[in-house]
């Protein structure tokens, strides 16, 4: 649980060397961890800790605000992308003052300048490729080509290559970019947030990306002829946050490091068409057949061994190693929450921890120098590891002067590289100090007289010393200020799209109140053991609000933390910090019937799921339709809310429970029988029949797929059946001999998936010899029927629901199957058993029937003779009727044998049955899974009940041009539908 206050109190330092105290944003979906302070100095820091003693770490470069990326550039120079959209050169190790390229970006949260490359062939041509998040028109991320003129970009060279589309959330952008050695430019980009993406060829987003230099698509992309628009760039899906990725020169292996969510890092390896499975998995997983296992995975936690954020990945394969051997074609990757950088090898997946205490890596990338340099943005600073085996001492980072007020400690630190062992002697002033021999000197409580004292270190090893340049001590008689924050107030909470409002005040024991302009707010948004920005730094009021967006993260383990930090004139500083923690309710969404699978958040789950959301955040709920479970296909009719198939909703104040509900569907509709690994496929209608198909089987024969009970036979031309012969399909010649299957629910991304098991108990799969030749059965092996262990193209199929060609499969009343446009079905044509011949709901039967608005609550319930048992309301004249039948009239019967008549648009009582109207019953097909009906009269008009208000009695009317299922009167029209009730006591 967070703190609801944290204060710190701690010294500046003179104001030429001050670099902003405040949280600092992050880009890759995690940041420090939530019990971190902001750094008081961005200029001071201990090395990185290199396994090895023969490495040392050093700073390469300084003075950069919110890196995101880095990348050589084939001169050497080293390009920097900065958030803000500033893509800064180190040139000569020098941070040259000017952009190379300053572009106006949209700054929040994670968006920014994300990503740079150089075209293979810049010597010549000079493009670079960028990705940004533009702010023309709507807020978007964009990959663009520029040119390069020196160190600076050619003014109007920008050709906009990709605008991907408008953003939702403001996180999981991913942004890396890098050439193939086939030529092409390959684009990480992540959901935005919105799970579903990942899986979807309607969208780029959750996708690897690959074009050509130009911007055109690859035609020979995977999923060229499948995915629409700008998805046809999809390389490999499947992903969450791609941040970062590198291809291996010389081989063109390809890593790509995903950020996870709930439990697992993962480095994929990058394959074409690969799907990676997100949502439905995170880390290694089982029985996924389609789906790609990550190369590497790692845990969420603490400690070297696991991490929460990877964002960072270099093959070291310099021109000139500069390693020893055994690092060449190592894999280097680092973890951005925990602080450290591992190398793994690429062929044996063996990993080893390198380096520690990296303050807060979010690149990688292998200089011309052969030495590893990591972007830290902790202390917006690159640091470079080298190889010093046999090496005198020299400094890679110096002690900074520092600012204390009298009475307090004064750190300094020195950090160097070279042969070990190193020895440290602190010296005062040129005078060694007894005791000060390790990296860091502490002065307790430094006083007055202290001021002005000039520290530094020598540093030896066996081969020689160097001694670093001086700190100098400032001590004042000034006390720290005091930084107050009114609002929030401790225990505050939020709800999402609302304004997180801010307030404070700041005191000084010498200056006084101080003005707005002494106060910096920043907002940091927690989730779980990690960060994301919110609000950046921002000094000169006191006050201010900040939105809170409702689309984003969806954990409830979430809140965010308010900094002030406050300035004095001499350069102390004080900075607190108040939690403002979310609204939260419990949340369910299950099924009827129960066990079916539901997406959330668009990951699938069992129904029902429980889980607990923030009160105003936009989640989504959806399902699959069909569905296969319990022996059943389902076809998905409603959710309890009212929205479509797949749906946003905004997180309710109160528990709410999402229902979607399903009917048992076998016929009227057509399904594709898909291959999961290549684009064969059958379609099949409700009863199995293939009716149209691009896969043959051995002999050339299109397939039916003939129930018979739980087994199931593939049926030939002229009632030939195939068997299994030596793990082929061939042709038998009558059903008693053809081998039967077992249809076999294999859940496959959200879709239903079967394989199917041979009554000789052996798993038999399709297979295709090769990519267009006929499919065959074989024995699936250990992995059974549905996850195949067997090697070639084994492959399962699942089933997805089509348009039939030429219109749907008419029903056929009497198989034992409800088709569309049945009420019911028996197995037989015969009247008088509750199932009339054209297999509809007879109303003599047993058993009692709830006639139901589609509209409103209003409802009659009538036993199976017609009689009403029940009512939720009543008709003119307050008569109970009863709903009888003559021939395919019905007439509403009254008490004491008065019928009902329609009088004047109304319904009366009439006492004799000649001259009562009678009503021919319309079906109107399914409402929310129920038989619906329309009453015609006698007259041929379209009456439909009517209630002019709310609890008014029910009438008749003309239901106008609509007709008698869609009437379109005005007022409140409607028709009923049955629905199955507990029969009440009799009634009258």
């Amino acid at each position: 649980m967070p703190s609801q206050l944290r204060t710190s109190v701690r010294a500046g330092c003179p104001q030429p060397l001050i670099v902003a105290c405040a949280v600092l944003s992050l880009v890759v979906g995690c940041s420090m961890p939530p019990t971190q302070e902001p750094p008081a100095l961005a200029v001071s820091r201990a090395s990185a800790v290199v396994q090895d003693a023969n490495f040392a770490d050093s700073v390469f470069v300084s003075g950069l605000q919110g890196p995101t990326t880095m990348t050589f550039a084939p001169d050497g120079r080293l390009f920097v992308s900065e958030k803000n959209g500033a893509l800064r050169i180190v040139a000569n190790g020098q941070l040259l003052a000017t952009p190379f390229l300053t572009l106006a970006v949209d700054n929040d949260n994670e968006r920014g300048l994300m990503g740079v490359a150089f075209d293979p062939n810049f010597a010549s041509n000079h493009y670079l490729y960028v990705y940004y998040t533009s702010i023309a028109g709507s807020i978007h991320n964009r990959i663009s080509r520029f040119t390069a003129n020196g160190n600076g970009v050619v003014p109007g060279s920008e050709l906009v290559l990709a605008d991907l589309p408008t953003l939702d959330a403001a996180n999981h952008n991913g942004g890396a970019v890098r050439f193939g050695l086939d030529g092409k430019l390959y684009v990480s980009v992540g959901d935005n947030a919105v799970s579903s993406n990942s899986q979807s060829l309607n969208t780029p987003l959750g996708k690897l990306l690959r074009f050509n230099p130009d911007g055109t698509i690859p035609t020979d992309n995977p999923f060229y002829a499948t995915a629409t628009g700008l998805a046809k760039a999809t390389w490999a899906m499947g992903l969450r946050n791609p941040f970062t990725f590198d291809i291996q020169p010389g081989t063109g292996t390809m890593f790509i490091n995903d950020v996870g969510e709930g439990g697992w890092e993962e480095i994929n390896r990058g394959q074409a068409g690969a799907n990676y499975g997100w949502p439905m998995t995170e880390g290694y997983f089982t029985n996924r057949p389609g789906l790609t296992q990550p190369f590497f995975a790692y845990p969420h936690g603490a400690g070297t061994a696991a991490g929460n954020c990877i964002a960072g990945g270099a093959f070291y394969n310099p021109p000139i190693p500069a390693f020893p051997s055994a690092y060449v074609g190592q894999y280097f990757f680092a973890d951005y929450t925990n602080n450290w950088i591992s190398r793994i090898d690429p062929n044996s997946g063996a990993r080893s921890l390198f380096a520690t205490a990296v303050p807060g890596p979010v690149d990688l990338d292998v200089g011309p120098d052969g030495a590893l340099y990591y972007l830290a943005r902790g202390t917006g600073q690159v640091g470079r590891i080298a190889y010093t085996a046999s090496l005198p001492p020299s400094i890679a980072q110096q002690p900074a002067s520092t600012l204390v007020s009298v009475g307090t400690p004064a750190t300094f630190t020195v950090s160097a590289s070279g042969e070990p062992p190193l020895t440290y002697q602190w010296q005062r002033d040129g005078v060694n100090i007894a005791g000060a021999t390790s990296t860091s000197y502490v002065l307790s409580a430094a006083q007055l007289t202290d001021s002005g004292a000039r520290f530094r270190a020598v540093v030896t090893n066996g081969l020689g010393s160097t001694t670093s340049t001086e700190a100098v001590l400032t001590v004042t008689s000034n006390k720290p200020p005091v930084a107050t924050i009114l609002t929030p107030a401790p225990g505050a909470t939020y709800t999402a799209a609302t304004h997180l409002l801010f307030s404070g005040s700041a005191s000084d024991q010498e200056d006084g109140a101080l003005p707005p302009s002494a106060m910096t707010w920043s907002i940091v948004f927690h989730h779980d053991t990690h960060t994301h920005p919110a609000m950046t730094d921002t000094t000169g009021i006191a006050s201010g609000s900040w939105p809170i967006p409702n689309v984003g993260e969806s954990s409830a383990n979430v809140w965010y933390r308010v900094y002030l930090t406050v300035r004095d004139s001499v350069g102390l500083t004080h900075t607190t910090s108040r939690d403002v923690l979310p609204v939260t309710v419990p949340l369910t969404v299950t099924s009827v019937p129960s066990g079916l699978q539901v997406l959330m958040d668009g990951r699938p789950f069992v129904a029902p799921h429980d889980t607990t959301g923030v009160v105003g955040v936009v989640r989504s709920v959806g399902v699959e339709s069909p569905q296969y479970a319990n022996g059943k296909f389902w076809a998905f009719t409603s959710w309890s809310d009212g929205g479509a198939q797949s749906h946003p909703f905004t997180t309710p104040a109160s528990a709410a429970i999402y229902t979607a509900t399903f009917v048992e569907t076998s016929g009227g509709s057509c399904y594709q029988i898909q291959s999961e690994r290549s684009d064969k496929w059958l379609t099949v209608d409700g009863a199995g029949k293939v009716v149209a198909g691009s896969a043959t089987q051995a002999g050339g024969q299109i397939f039916q797929l003939v129930p018979n009970g739980t087994q199931f036979k593939l049926k030939g031309s002229g009632d030939a059946f195939m068997a299994v012969v030596t793990n082929q399909l061939a042709m038998s010649a009558n059903f008693s001999t053809g081998e039967a299957f077992t249809r076999i629910p294999c859940g496959y991304g959200g879709r239903t998936r079967v394989g199917f098991q041979a009554s000789s108990g052996s798993a038999p799969h399709w297979k295709e010899t090769t990519p267009d030749g006929p499919i065959q059965s074989g024995d699936g092996g250990n992995g059974g029927a549905c996850n195949p262990a067997d090697g070639g193209a084994w492959e399962a199929f699942y089933l997805e629901p089509v348009a039939c060609p030429g219109g749907n499969t008419s029903p056929v009343c009497g198989n034992g199957t409800v088709e569309s446009g049945e009420q019911c079905d028996d197995g037989n044509t015969q009247p008088g058993d509750g199932c009339d011949a054209t297999c509809h709901i007879e109303t003599s039967g047993a058993g009692c029937f709830r006639i139901q608005s589609e509209r409103s609550d209003n409802w009659l319930t009538v036993d199976g003779t017609g009689k009403v048992a029940a009512l939720g309301t009543t008709q003119t004249g307050g008569a109970v009727f009863e709903l009888v039948t003559s021939g395919s009239k019905y007439k509403l019967k009254g008490a004491s044998g008065a019928y009902m008549a329609v009088v004047a648009d109304q319904l009366t009582v009439n006492a004799t049955l000649s001259t009562a109207e009678s009503f021919t019953r319309h079906d109107c097909g399914l409402y929310g899974g129920r038989s619906r009906y329309g009453f015609e009269s006698s007259t041929g008009t379209a009456r439909n009940w009517k209630e002019n208000t709310l609890g008014a009695p029910i009438q008749s009317g003309n239901g106008g041009n609509g007709g008698i299922c869609n009437p379109t009167d005005a007022g409140s029209w409607e028709a009923f539908y049955l629905e199955p009730a507990t029969c009440p006591p009799p009634g009258p």
